[in-house]
């Protein structure tokens, strides 16, 4: 009579901790379907998430990072939103490349890459304007978004290529950054599929696939960085110059210290550090 309740209770804990273990499993990232997205309206490159379906697809909790990978029939489009001051202030200040392997090969060295917003301390305008005005462009001036107006091409030719808004790269590249009315920091990009795929004549790309990274840039260990909670905006940096993240060459050889401390809200976080996030997906086939 009492090994029943005994039973009983070994199998509601052997069924509460694999509940456990897939919940656990399950809130690390979210998956769209093996056959991709295809856009259900057409994408508009220009900082507004309004023309991507939500809650996107994929998730970096480390990074406080949403973003999703979709394609039509011309090309393929990146979205990158994060909420968080923090990762905000990152990207803006430290820089971020978004990497297309068009062999689905989570590696660079074959990928072509749109660097932006690049390295604001590597901004030879900037640092041009502070040495002309040191009264009004000090080190700690804030970071806005009316800064970020270059971008670097990565790999779809054998030099870097620098742009600023407005001018036709001849790549078929696309690349905008702004806040959304919720504070959301949103990033969009998007490439041609024939500047993927050069040899595709067909243009028909059902059955490749593709693999995006995005290579975030950490923050020097004395930046001080904006408290959790709000944002949008500009953002204020602390501190003085280093060394730039960006190399030159084809591979770019993109290093980054790891290990140190920046102070945040009374509370060491570890800010200077690279992060790279990979995502495999198929592209996808035309919605009927």
């Amino acid at each position: 009579m009492r090994v029943y309740p005994l039973y009983c209770s070994i199998v509601l804990i052997s069924l509460s901790l694999t509940l456990s273990c897939r919940s656990s499993r399950s809130d690390q990232s979210t998956s769209p379907s093996d056959a991709g997205i295809w856009p259900q309206r057409p994408v508009i490159v220009d900082g507004n998430d309004g023309d991507w379906v939500k809650p996107l697809p994929y998730t970096d909790r480390k990074e406080k990072l949403n973003y999703s990978v979709s394609n039509d029939g011309d090309n393929v489009y990146i979205i990158v939103s994060t909420r968080s001051p923090q990762e905000q202030q990152k990207i803006i200040e430290g820089g971020m490349t978004v990497w297309i392997n068009s062999k689905a090969e989570k590696e660079e060295s074959t990928a072509v890459g749109i660097g932006f917003p690049l390295d604001s301390r590597r901004d030879r305008d900037r640092e041009l304007m502070a040495q002309a005005r040191p009264d009004k462009y000090k080190n700690d001036r804030p970071v806005t978004l009316d800064d970020l107006k270059n971008y670097s091409l990565y790999g779809f030719s054998s030099e870097i290529e620098n742009y600023e808004y407005g001018q036709n790269n001849g790549k078929g590249v696309l690349v905008r950054i702004d806040y959304n009315k919720e504070g959301d920091l949103i990033y969009e990009a998007s490439v041609s599929l024939s500047t993927l795929y050069p040899q595709n004549t067909t243009h028909n790309f059902a059955g490749k696939s593709i693999a995006v990274g995005i290579f975030i840039e950490g923050l020097l260990p004395n930046a001080v960085v904006p408290q959790e909670g709000g944002g949008g905006g500009g953002v204020s940096i602390g501190g003085g110059l280093g060394v730039g993240s960006f190399g030159s060459g084809g591979g770019l050889g993109l290093s980054i210290g790891s290990g140190s401390l920046g102070r945040i809200g009374g509370k060491n976080r570890q800010i200077y550090q690279l992060t790279k996030i990979w995502q495999v997906q198929p592209l996808a086939r035309a919605s009927r």
